[in-house]
């Protein structure tokens, strides 16, 4: 009798492993497709959250929950996968996602809220757009696709992690309440359209790259300025389409403090300060 209770014990814990599972102890499922979080799965995700799998995906289920997470087998979000779903309000994406399709999640009018854990290659074309409640972005991409946040009426700061590499054409088109956008200094690419109709921005970083076009393509909100983050690994003049208001404080690199504070045109920011004072800064460096 024990032989026989070791063996299917032992069969199910393959089963366990076959499946992916990790621990049969990990998460529980039931009926209606809640799943109790695993701790290495989504550290911050509240227990009543609902995991879509590669089954609902299958069987070509559309989530009527408003919490929505993944299963370790989910890699990507496929090309309209959950567009125009009125119920999702909160999402939280796995560390193993690493791509989000064209109209993945376009027209979800009720999401507010969506929590990264890991590093995403792309954020494809207009993945996002139409999300009008969405208030806040803080992903690690490397690249964020044409229109991807278009109309994002709601979202008032977005900040990428170091990986950021490229934001195309028309990326925060229209996101009239956008106050702050934080990049890294690595960043490469940046298309000219893809700050267009943010007349609201408060706060942004001018990476090393972009010295000379940073400044031309936020312009249309130069009067509500109230802080500039200059990240650049030397100093340079002021470029000429950069029109700073009294009111705004420029945070440079410590090295070349002297160097911004005794130069006319950078005078005309109300007051220039070390990066190192800014809420932002760390010991590895700006927001890490």
């Amino acid at each position: 009798m024990k032989k026989n209770i070791l063996f299917y014990a032992s069969m199910a814990f393959c089963m366990c492993l076959a499946l992916g599972l990790g621990s049969c102890d990990d998460k529980k499922s039931s009926k209606d497709g809640k799943i109790t979080v695993s701790k290495s799965e989504a550290a911050d995700a509240p227990k009543d959250i609902f995991f879509y799998t590669s089954k609902h995906r299958k069987d070509k289920y559309v989530p009527t929950e408003e919490k929505l997470g993944f299963g370790s087998n989910i890699l990507d979000i496929a090309e309209e996968e959950f567009k125009d779903n009125k119920n999702l309000k909160e999402i939280w994406f796995g560390p193993k996602i690493e791509h989000i399709a064209n109209y993945a999640f376009a027209g979800c009018t009720s999401l507010e809220k969506v929590h990264f854990q890991g590093e995403v290659k792309v954020i494809n074309d207009e993945a996002f757009k139409g999300c009008t409640a969405l208030q806040n972005l803080n992903v690690d991409v490397y690249t964020i696709g044409l229109n991807a946040f278009q109309n994002c009426t709601s979202l008032e700061s977005a900040r990428f992690g170091e990986h950021i590499w490229w934001i195309r054409d028309g990326a925060f088109g229209n996101c009239t309440k956008l106050r702050s956008v934080l990049m890294g200094i690595t960043m490469k690419k940046i298309e000219d359209g893809a700050f267009e109709g943010c007349t609201g921005l408060e706060e942004f970083s001018v990476p090393n790259d972009f010295k000379n076009r940073m400044f031309g393509i936020v312009s249309a909100s130069a009067a509500k300025w109230k802080k500039v983050y200059l990240l650049s690994t030397e100093y340079y003049a002021m470029p000429k389409n950069c029109t700073p208001n009294s009111g705004c404080t420029l945070y440079v690199p410590d090295a070349f403090l002297a160097q911004y504070q005794a130069d006319e045109g950078w005078q005309k920011f109300g007051s220039i300060e070390p990066l190192s004072k800014s809420k932002y800064f760390t010991a590895e460096g700006f927001w890490k």
